[in-house]
């Protein structure tokens, strides 16, 4: 309850000024409140500002004869503070009275205009007097207490707008400006001030006048005490957007002594850059983009036009009214207490959250959950059903396991960076087809892998993380199934996602991926439950942003190792922008976007060869599909490590189950439905898509591998089985969860009875150490590895390069088949210069299967140039002779020669295909040779003291003319689209970001 308001102590002719355009709703309650206020005006003027003066019917009736209300009509919506500019400057009013200025809008409570009165009159320099602004549709909180600014014109929001009113603001007195509404000023003092400067706005223009009231010797104060009733859109004490920050800064600069403009202006903009990339980091880019905007009052010709009108007038010193402003340490220390309320959830009372103390212990609790008990009853599966694979279990982590669609070698982080990035890439004598966009995903955990401590003793790290992934597949993906199932169930239903998280782990195509080495499944198996569940997310009002970068990111790294399961992801997130409501439409686009596009240049390659978004690593079918129709729609894919039909019909048993529950037609039912039913129809339609049209395959037909198209099938049928599991209660949900929990041991055990059978078996390097050795230094040179087979020998050449880690498409082997003459010539006989020829390549060693018989033993016994070495993993192994006179050779064939005369110096490589930093000395007529196909040139560049040189046409290598003396050589594989790759990358880093489920819950939702 507010004290009495004392009298005023003396008279002056208090004018009330009510603005309207027209009859507006609110009119007639303003005229009352005034009539009914304990000290009425000493007149009352309606300016309407209306077309037609439609307010003057209205005044007509509230004028009685005790209470006289003017009209006066004025030119057609003319803005208030230019009404009352022009109004005080024209009426008969003297400079000592006193107008109060009333916006229809806000009402007046009865002590209000006493009270400002009494503030007016403390003192004779007092200016302008502000009441306090209230919500008027709830009074109990507060709109404005005077406006507040810094020096540099930020308008700081105190108090807060809705914060309840408790007297806290009542000992505010001295402030830098008040709003219009509720203003009493003295008739002197505004036309002084000329009025309102026009330019600024409601806001803007606002603080201009009190800011230039003080100036000119004017105190301007706010009556706490005084309590006005007022609308949103009057009271304004707080720049609610775009166009009234850049007002209020710019007031500043209109108002800063001449000298301090350039540093002013200079801190409006770090200070916008600033404050905008410190929003950007706790994730408010809406907040962000208006702190950047700021920068926008940096218009030099409109602050010149704001000083020039507005000069003159100054009584005071800029540095007397510094006490009015906010500092800028309280407005740092306001940010970062925001920022940590942002990003820190507030903490619990000591009593809250507490269990009773008989409850089961927090051990007791976790042996028993539900996700635990899944976890590991699939590493259970796991260890069983591997029993047949060859090697020990660690040394599968250790070397990396292959067969199946493995393509085992010594890859490492740097050479599957290179494969996925450089123009040249591959294995052999490489290429320039596409690469997939795996290799550089897979390239981040294996160089973390590298890192860990007694990592230097894997014989391939990339194998290595190949095998864990292998072994650990199976249970992450029981993990994801299990937390991404929150998403359709209720808190109650921890067991039921524990037995979905198993069956999702060992059904359908879960086993087959591990046993075939799929490693494209073996991702999805992981990543797909929680990107559909994200897509489920978005769907609903309370989908986020950070969900919708989330989705984008999985599904980005979905489509990297499974490409049609992209394409999938993509489709469900259009139908949810097409059946869903606005908020799930835009956020549902997000993912369907930026999903395919963060794949970079990988898209221009599936332009050019559409099959590449047919299949992935390990995801095509080579050969013909064996397995009948009914067995696919059973979730049987066929080969090692499926699990007999009857397994997979009791997923779909239940699933289709659950499809009798009671639905609405937009619902995540519906879209299970409607997901298994177009999966399915791709399971049936894969092994009739021919991938390798036009290709040379030996196994016959390639297709994609019905297994993918499986992954979604069995999800969907889990997810209808789950949610027809939510929509029973009582004993029948009891005997339902019973019979799920049935399928998933039924499923476990099969899988670990039948097990993955003997198509893996753990790598080892069939390579000599020497030969190894040699690939991985200076040298880099090769080694050829020869198979006999019925219509003749088949040979493929290893380096110190990698390339795909598992099979996708038929590869181009133009490139390799450049030696099989060399090859063939020396297994045969013909070619006394096979040896040479393959030197000229770096080939150092060749390797023949003991199976060829002892005639090409013999015959590569007494070729030039080889030498035997001793029989390792059923190969023969022949080390072949560098080239070059005998006074100055390297020991073995070189990838880089420095060729002078007929003498060949080693020239040291460092990188792949070729790629180095060396210093050469060089002769007149002196060349380079590198031992690579003619294609390399153009996708490399040779450079000596940063001059690029260009190769010698027409030679069989690709070969340079060095120039005389000592000179720094650079040989540099180039990057296929390096700008878009920078692109690509930076677009990665920042939907990264984007998708962390950065600061509270409350937090991301509000913001």
């Amino acid at each position: 309850m507010l004290p009495p308001a004392p009298a005023p102590s003396a008279r002056q002719a208090v004018r009330a000024v009510v603005l309207t355009s027209g009859a507006q709703p609110g009119l007639r309650a303003l005229l009352d409140a005034l009539a009914a206020s304990t000290t009425r005006p000493d007149h009352v003027v309606v300016l309407d500002s209306s077309a037609d003066g439609g307010a003057a019917d209205l005044v007509a009736a509230a004028t009685s004869r005790t209470f006289s209300v003017d009209h006066v009509a004025l030119e057609s919506r003319m803005p208030d503070r230019v009404t009352v500019t022009r109004w005080v400057a024209s009426a008969d009013l003297t400079d000592d009275d006193l107008v109060w200025l009333l916006p229809v809008g806000c009402v007046p409570e009865p002590e209000t205009l006493t009270r400002l009165l009494a503030a007016h009159r403390r003192s004779p320099s007092v200016g302008l007097v502000g009441p306090k602004h209230v919500d008027a549709s709830a009074p109990g909180t507060l709109r404005s207490v005077g406006i507040t600014t810094t020096r540099s014109g930020r308008i700081v929001e105190d108090p807060p707008l809705g914060e309840p009113d408790q007297g806290q603001y009542d000992l505010r007195r001295d402030v830098i400006a008040v709003p219009l509404a509720g203003m009493l000023a003295t008739v002197g003092a505004l036309r002084s001030l000329r009025g309102w400067e026009r330019s600024f706005g409601d806001l803007g223009g606002d603080l201009d006048l009190g800011w230039r009231a003080h100036l000119a010797g004017h105190r301007v104060v706010v009556a706490p005490d005084a309590r006005m009733r007022s609308v949103a859109a009057l009271g304004l004490a707080t720049a609610t957007d775009g166009v009234r920050r850049r007002a209020a800064r710019r007031v500043a600069l209109g108002r800063a002594p001449w000298w301090q403009l350039p540093f002013l202006a200079l801190w409006v903009l770090l200070s916008s850059v600033a404050a905008g990339t410190g929003l950007l980091l706790l994730k408010r880019p809406r907040a962000a983009v208006a702190a950047f905007s700021d920068a926008g009052a940096l218009d030099p010709f409109r602050v010149a036009a704001s000083r020039v009108r507005t000069r003159g007038g100054r009584e005071l010193h800029h540095r007397d009214i510094d006490t009015l402003f906010v500092p800028a340490s309280t407005i740092v220390r306001r940010s970062l207490d925001r920022a940590h309320e942002a990003v820190v959830a507030p903490s619990r009372l000591p009593d809250e959250g507490v269990r009773d103390p008989e409850a089961s212990s927090g051990l007791g609790r976790l042996l028993v959950h539900p996700a635990l008990l899944a976890v590991l009853a699939t590493l259970a599966v796991v260890a069983a059903a591997g029993r047949d694979i060859g090697g020990g279990l660690l040394s599968r982590f250790g070397s990396g396991v292959t067969g199946g669609e493995l393509v085992t070698t010594r890859a490492s982080a740097s050479t599957l960076w290179h494969a996925a990035f450089d123009g040249w890439h591959g294995t052999g004598l490489g290429g320039d087809g596409p690469a997939s966009p795996s290799l550089a995903l897979l390239a981040v955990p294996t160089w973390i892998l590298e890192q860990l401590p007694g990592a230097g003793d894997l014989t391939s790290s990339a194998g290595a993380l190949v095998g864990a992934l292998l072994v650990l597949a199976l249970p992450l993906a029981a993990v994801s199934a299990y937390v991404s199932s929150r998403v359709i169930t209720s808190s109650r239903s921890r067991a039921v996602r524990g037995v979905a998280a198993l069956i999702w782990a060992t059904t359908g195509a879960a086993g087959a991926s591990v046993a075939q080495g799929r490693l494209g499944a073996l991702v999805a198996l992981i990543l797909l439950p929680a990107v559909l569940a994200g897509v489920v997310m978005l769907a609903r009002p309370t989908g986020t942003a950070t969900g919708a970068f989330a989705t984008s990111l999985g599904a980005a790294v979905l489509g990297a190792f499974a490409p049609p399961l992209l394409a999938l992801v993509v489709l469900a997130c259009l139908v949810v922008a097409v059946v869903g409501d606005k908020g799930a439409r835009a956020r549902a686009l997000v993912p369907a976007v930026l999903g395919p596009l963060l794949l970079g240049p990988w898209l221009v390659d599936v332009v050019d060869d559409w099959a590449l978004a047919a299949t992935g690593p390990g995801l095509s079918q080579w050969g013909p599909t064996t397995t009948e129709p009914l067995a696919l729609a059973l979730l049987h894919p066929g080969g090692a490590g499926s699990t007999p039909w009857w397994v997979g019909a009791a997923v779909v048993a239940a699933g289709l189950a659950g499809l009798a529950a009671p639905r609405r037609v937009r619902s995540v039912a519906t879209g299970a439905a409607l997901l298994g039913l177009v999966s399915l129809v791709a399971v049936l339609a894969s092994p009739r898509l021919d991938l390798a049209s036009g290709a040379v395959v030996t196994e016959g037909v390639v297709t994609p591998w019905v297994g993918t198209f499986v992954l979604p099938l069995t999800l969907a049928l889990i997810a209808s089985a789950l949610l027809g599991v939510e929509a029973l209660r009582g004993r029948v949900r009891g005997v339902a969860v019973l019979a799920l929990g049935l399928v998933g041991l039924v499923g476990a055990g099969a899988l670990g009875w039948f097990g993955f059978g003997t198509v893996l078996s753990t790598w080892s390097d069939p390579r000599p150490a020497v030969a190894v050795e040699q690939a991985g230094n200076d040298l880099a040179n090769r080694t050829v590895f020869v198979d006999p087979g019925p219509s003749g020998a088949a040979y493929r050449i290893v380096g110190r390069e990698s390339g795909a880690l598992a099979r996708a498409l038929p590869q181009s082997v133009a490139n390799d088949a450049a030696l099989a003459d060399d090859v063939s010539g020396l297994l045969d006989g013909t070619r006394t210069d096979a040896g040479a020829r393959l030197a000229q390549q770096a080939v150092g060693f060749v390797a023949v299967a003991t199976s060829a018989g002892d005639d090409v033993s013999r015959r590569l016994d007494s070729a030039r140039g080889l030498s035997r070495l001793a029989s390792r993993s059923g190969y023969d192994v022949w080390r072949v002779g560098a080239l070059g006179s005998a006074t100055n050779r390297p020991v073995a064939p070189t990838r880089l020669a420095h060729v002078s005369g007929k003498s060949h110096a080693l020239v040291a490589t460092l990188g792949e295909h070729g790629a180095t930093e060396a210093t050469v000395t060089a002769r007149e007529g002196d060349l380079l040779t590198v031992a690579e196909p003619p294609q390399w040139a153009r996708h490399a560049e040779v450079t000596v003291d940063g001059t690029e040189l260009t190769a010698v046409p027409d030679a069989e290598r690709p070969t340079y003319a060095l120039p005389a003396g000592t000179h720094d050589l650079v040989v540099d594989v180039v990057t296929e689209y390096p700008w878009w790759r920078v692109l690509q990358g930076l677009a990665l880093l920042t939907v990264a970001f984007l998708a962390i489920p950065f600061g509270t819950r409350a937090f991301r939702s509000n913001r």
